[in-house]
């Protein structure tokens, strides 16, 4: 899979999978751009809302079907657009 945003195309083990979600914990405390969820309650709605129209996000940016097994890297996908997801 070619995911936009190359960070997620490194990711392939599940501990590949723990450096990035370390890496985007210090990212989030670091940064000083605005994140639409900082709450958890609404970061987890955020993946949920995602996950559940990633069928979009595939269609129009990946030019194919959501895959029918999730990989180490879309599961990255998905706490990565939680961040900024409305």
């Amino acid at each position: 899979m070619d995911w936009p945003d190359a960070r997620l195309n490194t990711i392939e083990t599940r501990e590949d999978l723990v450096r990035h979600l370390e890496q985007m914990a210090i990212d989030v405390r670091r940064s000083r751009h605005r994140f639409e969820h900082l709450r958890t309650d609404d970061y987890v709605s955020a993946a949920g809302a995602w996950t559940r129209g990633m069928d979009g996000f595939f269609r129009n940016v990946m030019e194919g079907p959501v895959p029918a097994q999730p990989t180490w890297s879309m599961v990255a996908a998905i706490f990565s657009a939680a961040l900024v997801y409305e």
